[in-house]
């Protein structure tokens, strides 16, 4: 602290002269800066985190439902080829008793459950054995109610067929009599050749499977994501949907698909046959499953295919960050709340600090400051008192308020009978009056007068006696105030 007693206006360039709330302001900005960026970091890994865990959610989903439509449809694919082959149908189709492939129909009816009618249907598309599953038991029709389905697509399709490869239908619903009947009941038939003993196309076998089974499965396998995922058609028509309405529209000629509510993701969708995007009506993922898959030269355009498809609305990916923000948002609070009352504790805790050692040195540098002016008037005094003339102070009104003992002496005068007495009484009483005059001009224009710029002047003893004295006059101004300071000479010595 001993470099401000030298130079006290140093005092004005300690930095605590700064506000505590600057202060503050200088360490909690930083702080709350680095605490919001910590929070922005946290919040989108913690948001990219959970879409990673949406994201392989979904997937998974989507896998496990093509998973359950491939297993689904590989066993009445497989029991195809299996009554294809079986003896009790190429018997018939060879020539024998019909009895034999009804009851190997029958059979595979009431053993899977799986079917809602087999047939052979001849080259003509004449029905020549049927057996239709009525309440899970199977049936056969009497020979005048088989009905010639020449005209239906499938029937088409199914004859162009070579030999060994496997016609599957779309999934539609079941018609009877040019009706849809209600209620609705899926439905997906498998047809492939048979030939006669001479290998010669002799009609095709036809499975209805009931296909209600596959999508309550398929359905089943979602899980989590039952109330977003979606089975299509591969023109994009809704075969199972979250909402039922939607399901089946193109068996009532309805216009609305995928792609005319959502060009954009259906787009996407159309180009490849697995993948996932994110569009403004939310996050797709989806595959395509191929119920038959190619062993034989058609084209894959020819073979039916279906799409899952998972579709996570926008509204739902909004909630993610809706829900991660004011989470951490919270946490962000709590540590700036924490790291703003610890760095105003501190903040104090400093100010207090300097502003005590500034008080300190303050008050030091004053205590040094009166000292030295202490020390220069007791030096002042030494040297008033020590002059061989007399001094003395006059205020504006003609007054003493100092005197030294050489005046004193020359005058015979105590200390405490000149302060606050007129000069008047140091001078003969026939000058009195003409002082006064001199000294109102001078007070009004005061100006240093030099020892023996004027004549001579008298003093009065206190005894009353006089004897000649010679005065300069300095004038100076203390607070605002005038005063003249006097040094009187006495001439007794230098007369005589």
């Amino acid at each position: 602290m001993s470099k401000f007693t030298k130079n006290p206006d140093q005092l004005h360039a300690l930095p605590m002269m700064e506000s505590p709330r600057r202060l503050f302001l200088l360490f909690f900005l930083p702080v709350a800066l680095l605490i919001m960026a910590g929070v922005w970091f946290v919040g989108h890994d913690r948001i990219h985190s959970e879409m990673e865990l949406i994201r392989t959610s979904e997937i998974s989903a989507v896998v496990m439902g093509v998973r359950s439509l491939d297993n689904d449809l590989a066993i009445p694919l497989r029991q195809l080829h299996s009554l294809v082959d079986a003896v009790a149908v190429r018997h018939t189709l060879h020539g024998g008793d019909e009895q034999a492939m009804q009851a190997a129909f029958s059979s595979l009816i009431g053993y899977t459950g799986l079917y809602d009618k087999i047939r052979w249907v001849d080259e003509n598309g004449q029905e020549r054995i049927r057996v239709n599953s009525v309440m899970g038991r199977p049936e056969a029709v009497p020979p005048e109610n088989l009905q010639n389905i020449a005209g239906t697509y499938f029937i088409t399709k199914a004859i162009k067929l070579k030999p060994g490869q496997i016609y599957i239908s779309p999934l539609d619903l079941n018609v009877e009599h040019g009706k849809v009947s209600v209620p609705y009941k899926p439905v997906l038939r498998l047809a492939t050749l048979v030939q006669n003993s001479d290998g010669r196309p002799h009609g095709v076998l036809i499975m209805n499977v009931n296909a209600q089974k596959i999508l309550t499965a398929f359905s089943d396998s979602l899980i989590e994501a039952r109330d977003h995922a979606m089975l299509l058609n591969s023109e994009g028509y809704w075969l199972k949907s979250p909402d039922s309405a939607d399901e089946w529209g193109f068996m009532f000629q309805r216009k609305e698909t995928l792609g005319s509510r959502y060009p954009e993701a259906w787009k996407a969708i159309s180009a490849i046959p697995s993948g996932e995007a994110e569009t403004a009506d939310g996050r797709w993922t989806w595959s395509t499953v191929y119920p038959l898959k190619v062993r034989d030269n058609r084209n894959v355009s020819e073979i039916p295919h279906w799409l899952v498809v998972s579709h996570l609305p926008r509204s739902e990916l909004d909630l993610i960050g809706a829900n991660v923000w004011p989470q951490v948002g919270g946490i962000a609070v709590v540590l700036i709340l924490l790291f703003g009352g610890v760095i105003a504790w501190l903040t104090r805790a400093l100010s207090e600090r300097t502003q005590a050692r500034v008080e300190a040195i303050r008050a030091y540098a004053e205590a040094a400051a009166e000292h030295r002016l202490n020390e220069s008037l007791e030096r002042f005094r030494h040297i008033v008192e020590a002059d061989v003339n007399g001094v003395m102070a006059i205020d504006s009104e003609g007054h003493i308020v100092l005197t030294n003992p050489s005046l004193e002496a020359m005058f015979g005068y105590e200390p405490e009978e000149l302060l606050g007495k007129p000069m008047d009484i140091l001078l003969p009483e026939a000058s009195r009056a003409l002082h006064a005059k001199y000294r109102t001009d001078f007070m009004q224009a005061p100006v240093a007068r030099p020892m023996g710029a004027e004549r001579e002047l008298t003093g009065r003893h206190k005894d009353g006696s006089e004897f000649p004295v010679e005065i300069s006059l300095s004038p100076f101004t203390e607070h605002g105030d005038q005063f003249v300071d006097a040094v009187v000479v006495d001439l007794s010595c230098r007369s005589r």
